[in-house]
């Protein structure tokens, strides 16, 4: 692991962060060198020093560490007034210091550093502060002037990236569990960062090398690193660093000012509604903050997740454990359990005995609304419990057969999605908003772009240049559309009802799609823009279609670029062949890591796959579903270390409404306008909007000539 693949962010507060699980250990399980001015001397320093550490010693690791002495105002006068060699007074005091290391934390951590200087993989030495009169100065007065107020530490991996932090560090038990802390975060692969690296390096390597004016270094006195070695084991498994580590574990999930508000708005609408938030901004976190609210108000309470997908299924129960919401039971109810249903018919019996207070079931959608479950759960819940329904990405509940599930049982109801409405279905619409109630907070990909993280200094989502590239259908394309449109369009001119309506058109939007997706001019747009970014392409995404895949590979194989499919073919259960990993994690690892330029994906990757290091996406099929649109666009701007913006090209097929028959001609511009709408509101909040704009405003306008050209003739 190298620095680039943990996902630092720029500034860290013990407030919000759990600092030594989100920077220290894996900072440290990554380093190769660690450098630190640390403060002023004590057992406590010198153990919150080596806190985490255990990842630089099993890495072969070097460390430097400078401190100072602590010495108070009598301690300075006992100086002066002794004519003692200050030097020898910090060496007793040094001592004193390690005699009596009765805490057990301390004690383990001054061990490891021990071990450290006995196998010369640590250097100590110490800063001390002088006067104009050639006298120590006391703590108090360092503290006036700030010398060793702000702390520094610089950490370098084995691929030579360098971290550095710095800040109001305070190095001690109490500042670390106690006080909050806060400091910045530079990174080398940042250039706008590297100023400030430079600088605490600066400042480090002027102290090392005694280059202040202020301050004089000195190696640490050797009594003192003879008493350091002579408590070190001899061997470093001898100590036990990980039980602090397990110890200190806590959950230190907080959430940001627009999920807190999305809870409230949940709990006063009598805790029922509709999280409408874009893909990236945290649906699962605020959803898991519903079910702690829910544990407030019911004695007994059965909550029910349901999601697309078996690996989302795994993916919430992850984060369950993450975000430390407490159960009596978990149970998966999906066909990867074929004990689902004895354990759910169990779990009911249980809530309703008072056996067990707290239930948590996992599902998909296809189960959700399958016979057995329902059934099982109308038998086994009552007035005795409360019941939660959680419904992920809701937009697919809203089909007649899946919608079955929505049962009047479930007292508390949240509903999760980017888009909860359905295409060209308000019916499903309608049955949604109906059983969840309304959307009662909405957080969209323009907040989410123009909305400052407090936490990082950066926006919740990576800012993007869109760049639609618009291409036509070939005669032969538009000749099998006009065919195959033509077998159903009469019907919709029959028909009054508007569910059936509905039906038609999205039959009608089925048939336009498979053409248009698979358009031959695609192709050539796509080797454009391939030659454009160059053979350095990198991290890069392109969407296809089953029937595209092969050709596109083909056309990124020929250009000598490392490129992978990433398909439903690719497994999802660990394998050792991948080092545990399933294949598909082992992909998405290897993309991470650079080794895969390009991944060519299907629709796998619209829902629940995060592949946040991507920054440029080629969208080679569109269905003009908006739904599946706003989910692609969310995934690819997701932020990543190191990723400040991102590209999307999105290849867009136009009508040719000069051929088209008067009847077929309305609908298209019907269906055509509602994807003009999408086109615009995605340019509007890019970085590039005014490029964009333009670009979708001219095509409109070219379109509406060529319509009412066609209606005079």
């Amino acid at each position: 692991m190298n620095f680039k693949e943990i996902g630092l962010k720029k500034a860290y507060s013990s407030d919000f962060d759990d600092i030594l699980f989100d920077f220290y250990i894996p900072v440290l399980e990554a380093s190769v060198e660690y450098k630190r001015l640390a403060g002023f001397f004590s057992s406590a320093t010198l153990a919150m020093a080596a806190r985490g550490i255990s990842g630089l010693i099993k890495n072969g690791g070097y460390f430097k560490l400078i401190v100072s002495p602590y010495l108070n105002k009598e301690d300075l006068g006992v100086i002066i007034n002794s004519h003692e060699e200050p030097k020898k007074y910090i060496e007793r005091k040094m001592l004193n210091e390690l005699e009596n290391l009765e805490n057990e934390f301390i004690r383990d951590h001054v061990y490891a550093l021990g071990w450290l200087l006995a196998n010369k993989k640590l250097e100590i030495k110490v800063a001390i502060a002088y006067n104009n009169e050639g006298n120590p100065l006391s703590y108090e007065s360092l503290q006036e002037n700030g010398l060793f107020h702000q702390k520094v530490g610089i950490l370098k991996d084995s691929e030579g990236n360098i971290v550095t932090f710095s800040g109001s560090i305070n190095e001690t038990v109490t500042g670390w569990f106690g006080n909050i802390e806060e400091f910045k975060v530079f990174r080398s692969w940042e250039p706008s960062e590297q100023d400030y690296i430079d600088a605490d390096i600066s400042k480090f390597e002027r102290f090392w090398n005694n280059l202040s004016q202020k301050i004089r270094i000195l190696d640490i006195p050797q009594a003192v690193k003879n008493k350091l070695i002579s408590l070190a084991p001899e061997e470093i498994e001898n100590i036990n660093l990980a039980k602090w580590i397990k110890r200190s574990r806590k959950k230190m999930i907080k959430l940001f000012d627009y999920q807190r508000e999305a809870v409230e708005s949940w709990c006063q609408n009598n805790m029922r509604g509709i999280f409408e938030m874009a893909t990236g901004t945290g649906k699962t976190f605020t959803a898991l903050a519903c079910i702690n609210r829910a544990y407030n108000v019911a004695s007994r309470l059965l909550v029910i997740i349901t999601c697309p997908y078996q690996h989302l299924v795994q993916q919430w129960k992850r984060e369950i454990d993450k975000f430390g919401i407490k159960f009596d039971d978990l149970i998966i109810a999906d066909s990867s359990n074929p004990q689902w249903r004895k354990r759910m018919k169990e779990a009911l019996i249980d809530l309703s005995l008072e056996y067990k207070q707290k239930i948590i079931i996992l599902t998909t959608h296809s189960t959700f609304s399958s016979n057995d479950f329902i059934k099982i759960f109308q038998e086994g819940s009552n007035d005795k419990f409360d019941i939660f329904l959680i419904g992920d990405e809701i937009h697919g509940l809203g089909a007649e057969k899946r919608s079955r599930g929505f049962l009047k049982e479930y007292n508390m109801r949240l509903g999760l999605s980017a888009t909860p409405k359905r295409w060209f279905d308000s019916v499903g619409t309608n049955v949604i908003y109906e059983f969840f109630d309304k959307v009662v907070y909405e957080f969209g990909l323009k907040e989410a772009i123009s909305t400052i993280n407090p936490s990082t200094g950066e926006t919740y989502l990576t800012p993007y240049y869109y760049i639609p590239k618009f291409v036509s259908l070939s005669s032969e394309e538009l000749e099998e559309y006009i065919i195959e449109t033509k077998k159903i369009i009469g019907r919709f001119n029959d028909v009054a009802d508007d569910k059936e309506k509905d039906e038609i058109l999205e039959l009608l939007l089925f048939k336009r799609a498979n053409i248009i997706k698979n358009a031959q001019e695609k192709y050539r747009i796509l080797e454009n823009i391939l030659n454009e970014i160059g053979p350095s392409i990198k991290w890069t995404l392109v969407y296809a279609s089953p029937q595209q895949i092969d050709k596109i590979m083909k056309i990124i194989d020929d250009r000598s670029i490392i490129v992978h499919r990433f398909t439903m073919e690719e497994g999802t259960t660990p394998n050792a062949l991948y080092g545990g990993l399933s294949e598909r994690d082992f992909l998405l690892q290897e993309f991470t890591r650079g080794k895969y330029q390009i991944l060519v994906a299907i629709k796998c990757l619209d829902e629940g796959v995060d592949i946040p290091p991507v920054r440029i996406a080629i969208l080679m099929s569109s269905s003009g579903n908006p739904r599946e649109y706003i989910q692609r666009i969310g995934r690819i701007i997701r932020r990543y270390p190191g990723k400040n913006e991102s590209v999307i090209y999105d290849i867009v097929v136009v009508p040719s409404f000069n051929n088209l028959p008067q009847q077929l001609s309305d609908i298209e511009w019907k269906i055509f306008e509602r994807e003009l709408k999408r086109y615009r509101e995605i340019s509007s909040i890019a970085i590039n909007n005014a490029e964009a704009l333009s670009l979708v405003n001219d095509l409109e306008n070219k379109l509406l000539e060529e319509k009412n050209e066609r209606r005079k003739n």
